[in-house]
């Protein structure tokens, strides 16, 4: 026989809806982490590292893995292990990627996970996980994936079907304003999945095409306040040119010099408004920062992990900032 009065499990007296939106329980702390963001200038709360194996060998052949030329993979962990100490005394909390156990091949996804800024983008409402643009880097999104569900951090996408993006071609440009450059690593069909979770919170998603050499969008443009951004000066088009003048947005322009096109320079973490942390020798570019009101907070050596074409800002997987919309 069928009670009249339906339980809570039928959705009778006691039930209990959920009215909140996935951006309010993250900013309330309670179901989820409060790991969020909205801007890459905003005072940096939290990063994840991932110090490779040691123990990896580099193949003979570099371009086997995309890298420049052969690493001393012990070399790329002491250097990522003292930018994690330099990110903690300037009170950034550091996580560090979650492999769990695992046996390492010869090839396959190990030798980049060290760049984490590429695996997944975070939103008010939590991550979004990428899909890689090159065979040589699939399925490293699993270890993301491994890493935000012990942070307990929510998933708001992951890209899929045909769709490839990864999180250095995205950035927020204002609280509202998402910005995406699509070529050879994130295509359109990735572009629209990320316009499609976003744009019904209000945001606008942008896409922009990059140069055909530049790996990501973060390569030609770094946000460093609300209304600033530093630039490689020859590979910004028109069109990103008139996205940020129309959002007000005003340019440090540097020229392709040693330093911007061979020692990742330009390839600096944004840790609080118009303050940075960059490669150690980087002199010039460290002066043209300063001379345009750039604090540079600190400085580490990148030696080895720039000859896996890649820089400090690439090994910084974005994890929290203070949230400015």
């Amino acid at each position: 026989m069928i009670a009249d009065q339906h339980p809570a499990a039928y959705h009778g007296a006691g039930w209990r809806p959920r009215t909140t939106s996935l951006a309010q329980e993250v900013a309330a702390g309670r179901l989820w982490a409060r790991h969020a963001g909205d801007s890459e200038y905003a005072r940096l709360r939290d990063v994840v590292l991932a110090p490779p194996d040691p123990a990896l060998i580099s193949p003979e052949d570099p371009d086997r893995v995309l890298h420049l030329r052969p690493l001393d993979f012990g070399a790329v962990h002491r250097e990522l292990l003292d930018a994690a100490a330099g990110f903690q005394e300037l009170g950034i909390a550091v996580h560090f990627l979650e492999t769990g156990r695992r046996t390492r091949p010869d090839d396959g996804p190990w030798h980049n996970l060290m760049f984490v800024r590429d695996l997944f983008f975070m939103t008010p409402q939590g991550a979004i996980v990428s899909r890689m643009g090159s065979s040589v880097r699939a399925g490293e999104e699993r270890y993301a994936a491994r890493t935000l569900a012990e942070l307990e951090v929510p998933v708001l996408r992951t890209i899929a079907g045909n769709g490839t993006f990864e999180g250095a071609d995205a950035l927020w440009i204002a609280a509202d304003t998402l910005l995406v450059g699509t070529g050879n690593r994130t295509n359109a069909e990735g572009l629209r999945q990320v316009a499609e979770s976003l744009t019904p919170s209000g945001v606008t998603v942008a896409g922009t095409v990059l140069p055909k050499r530049i790996q990501h969008l973060l390569g030609i443009l770094q946000p460093v306040d609300r209304d600033l951004a530093v630039v490689r000066r020859e590979l910004v088009g028109p069109r990103l040119r008139g996205i940020l003048r129309d959002l007000g947005v005003s340019l440090i322009e540097l020229d392709e010099d040693a330093e911007i096109g061979r020692a990742q320079a330009m390839n600096f973490v944004t840790i609080a408004p118009r303050t940075v942390v960059m490669a150690a020798d980087a002199p010039e570019t460290r002066r043209r920062l300063e001379q345009e009101g750039i604090t540079v907070a600190g400085q580490v050596r990148i030696d080895e992990l720039r000859k896996a074409a890649g820089g400090l800002a690439c090994a910084t997987g974005i994890l929290s900032r203070d949230l400015v919309g």
